[in-house]
């Protein structure tokens, strides 16, 4: 039975392509893992891009909200002084004269 021969130059070319087999698996994980982190960074950023526009939708909803309750207690204010000014006409009509 024919065997290779055993000399330094067969077992470097076995710890090269030994060498060169590890290596790709070692390269794989990294981009493996790269690529794991790049994907949880592109998810991470596009969880706060939307949790920003809904933070951005509510502050605008709430500023508009603000504003409709600041025109109604102005309205309100100034019924309310109207009323006061009438009854104390009103007051003043019943008075004996």
């Amino acid at each position: 039975m024919w065997a290779p021969a055993n000399n330094g130059w067969s077992q470097a070319m076995a710890s090269q392509s030994s060498d060169s087999k590890r290596k790709p698996i070692k390269s794989v994980y990294f981009s493996t893992n790269y690529a794991l982190k790049a994907d949880y960074r592109e998810s991470r950023r596009l969880d706060l891009k939307k949790r920003l526009g809904v933070l951005l939708y509510r502050r605008e909803r709430m500023e508009r909200e603000l504003e409709a309750i600041k025109a109604a207690l102005s309205t309100l204010e100034e019924q309310m002084k109207s009323n006061v000014a009438y009854e104390q006409l009103s007051i003043c009509d019943k008075s004996p004269s």
